[in-house]
């Protein structure tokens, strides 16, 4: 396309911005951008004219497109190396009108509009258990000879979650997107409602009495309904959805006795939107505004238990307590002290590194103790970084792992202890219960590393058994995976790749060197672009096999050769020292995308342009003070995107 049809394009484009808004960038792109990126030209896929053309910019692809290029100007990767680079004036043009455009909204923050929450299958069942005070997953297994990777009851009646734009399961507009499964969700309530009936405690904590009484006066079922529903429904309050209940239980104890009318009625209140949706009150405002007491209850719960609210942050609700900072600091280190902590391993975690997968996906199965062994060894060294508030980068690398007797890996170390700020929640599992006899499986133990082999996440062998195919390492693989989940790089494979065994031969020469063969393979520039970053990370993970075992040879006697050089020129002959690049290096872009993804957790969202401000702050408070993560957890709870909603 040429330049005159370009100025057209900048004359005629609107959107709700006058023309002088958006030429002094429409001036840049045409004259340094749109040679490569037109609809003619089209390099890379990108066609840049298209933001010219646009007519709306709130359209999703074109604010993507906008995204894309804000991206790639602000991390210098455009204009290309082989062309002359943007000037500092022209960098700062585009970013002021992004910001402006994108980021502010009247020139000021915001938080965007707020969506509708509903539990996702993890969280109901939590919260099923919470409400009714029984256990509905599978009990934990002491013994290595009895099943410990079957689903419970309620995961096989529920339909699995699938992962949203955010990477999580919670994801609100996912779940606003799919239907929800209420036949499931009868058959669900009703035997979490059998299991709560046959426990006199369970029956004696919601109802005040364990026998069953013959008669019990309306008054006290009334009482004890709207206590119930007071708490499922999580202090949220409709006067047409009580009466729905009390109406259920009103007609039901003419036919039937009173604990199954009371149990009719709240089967009829778990079916209410109010205890499926976490719902808030809507103020129908454009701008951000606080939630009240009993919502920042919900979503502190929700973060941190993926559950519902318990007795004290009730109370706290109920007398606004909760919403004075202090106070709300003080329940945040309440909450990291409990056991159901847990779910940030389990649900946060597993879904953002994926090592969920050891227990979910059959392909990855070897034997019970084996998963058992990879997949704990990964949970409990998450869970030690909050217990021990540790820093985010020992993610990467640190002098202290958590190993299985089961994986057939061996660190060289030896037993220690890390000064906790929190309990040992993990404590109950080490210790075999009474009345075991039969062998005991054996938790993973917290030991000192003295070898450079291990240390962090990034090569622990549940990481590395994900990040391979079945029987082979992939270095792509493993790079793309620690681009997009540990560094925050996002990688798109282009359409029509050839199979990595295509560049085994070259001009008749048949490539040996797994470097050599990936040079072949992304020898095209338009493969360079994105390579260039993949292959050094995922060649410095290839003394690793399938299976996380330390190798130096490959099984045809090759040997391996795990060195790399990093786009800005930083080489590494060794998995130790490319983790000591990418912790010195690339700390910030690591430290950034662990908060985003940590907020997109919290707030069931993915991360958005106008979230910008608050991940800076955030990771402003984090380099201040270490990167430790329980500031991580501090500084979400106390952000606008978390205390806030807009409409």
């Amino acid at each position: 396309m040429g330049t005159f049809a370009h100025i057209i394009l900048i004359a005629g484009f609107s959107l709700g911005l006058t023309a002088a808004d958006i030429q002094p960038v429409a001036r840049i792109l045409n004259s340094r951008c749109l040679d490569c990126h037109d609809s003619d030209t089209n390099k890379g896929g990108i066609n840049l004219a298209k933001l010219l053309a646009a007519d709306n910019l709130n359209r999703s692809q074109t604010a993507a497109l906008w995204e894309k290029l804000d991206k790639a100007v602000r991390t210098g990767e455009m204009p290309p190396e082989n062309k002359e680079p943007l000037t500092d004036s022209e960098k700062a043009q585009i970013a002021k009108w992004y910001e402006l455009t994108y980021v502010l909204k009247n020139g000021k923050e915001h938080v965007g509009q707020t969506p509708l929450r509903r539990l996702s299958r993890y969280e109901l069942i939590n919260t099923l258990e919470d409400l009714l005070f029984i256990s509905l997953k599978q009990p934990y297994v002491f013994s290595p000879e009895v099943p410990a990777l079957l689903p419970s009851t309620l995961e096989t009646i529920l339909p699995a979650d699938a992962p949203g734009e955010s990477g999580f399961h919670n994801d609100a507009e996912q779940l606003a997107g799919s239907k929800p499964p209420i036949l499931e969700y009868v058959q669900a309530f009703e035997y979490a409602l059998r299991k709560f009936a046959q426990s006199s405690e369970s029956r004696n904590k919601v109802f005040g009495f364990s026998k069953e009484p013959k008669t019990l006066p309306e008054k006290d079922a009334k009482k004890i309904l709207q206590h119930f529903t007071r708490r499922a429904w999580r202090g949220y309050s409709n006067r047409e959805n009580d009466l729905v209940v009390w109406k259920t239980y009103q007609k039901n104890q003419k036919s039937m006795l009173p604990v199954q009318a009371l149990l009719d009625a709240m089967k009829t209140a778990l079916l209410s939107p109010a205890f499926i949706y976490r719902m808030e009150e809507i103020k129908d405002q454009a701008t951000p505004y606080n939630v009240n007491a009993y919502e920042l209850a919900s979503r502190l719960s929700y973060f941190l238990w993926a559950s519902m609210p318990d007795k004290e942050l009730f109370a706290l609700a109920e007398d606004g307590e909760l919403l004075k900072e202090p106070i709300l600091s003080n329940q945040i280190d309440r909450m990291l002290n409990s056991p159901k902590r847990l779910s940030l391993a389990e649900d946060f975690a597993g879904q953002w590194l994926g090592f969920n997968e050891i227990i979910s996906n059959r392909v990855l199965y070897r034997n019970q103790n084996w998963n058992r062994g990879v997949y704990d060894e990964v949970l409990f060294f998450f869970d030690e970084l909050i217990r021990s508030d540790r820093s985010l980068l020992e993610i990467i690398d640190s002098d202290w792992i958590y190993q299985s007797n089961y994986t057939g890996v061996r660190a060289k170390g030896s037993n220690t202890f890390l000064p906790s700020r929190y309990q040992d929640i993990l404590k109950w599992r080490r210790q075999r219960p009474e009345g075991i006899r039969e062998r005991f499986y054996e938790p993973p133990r917290l030991i000192k590393i003295s070898d450079d082999q291990r240390g962090g996440i990034i090569t622990s062998v549940g990481i590395l058994r994900v990040t391979s195919a079945p029987e082979k390492t992939n270095p792509i693989r493993r790079g793309v995976w620690m681009l997009d989940k540990i560094i925050g790089r996002k990688m798109h494979a282009p359409e029509n790749v050839p199979a990595l065994s295509k560049s085994q031969k070259v001009n008749g020469k048949r490539l040996v060197d797994l470097a050599e063969i990936l040079k072949a393979h992304t020898s095209k520039a338009i493969c360079i672009s994105c390579h260039k970053h993949i292959d050094p990370i995922g060649l410095g993970l290839e003394s690793y096999d399938p299976y996380g075992k330390w190798r130096t040879i490959y099984k045809n006697k090759r040997p391996v050769k795990a060195s790399g050089r990093f786009p800005n020129g930083d080489q590494f002959q060794t998995p130790d020292q490319m983790k000591e690049i990418l912790v010195n290096e690339y700390e910030k872009p690591i430290v950034k995308n662990i908060t985003e993804r940590m907020l997109s957790y919290a707030i069931g969202r993915k991360i958005n342009p106008y979230d910008r401000p608050a991940v800076k702050r955030i990771y402003t408070a984090l380099e201040k003070n270490g990167f430790k993560i329980t500031t991580l957890i501090q500084e979400i709870v106390s952000s606008p995107q978390f205390k806030r909603r807009q409409d």
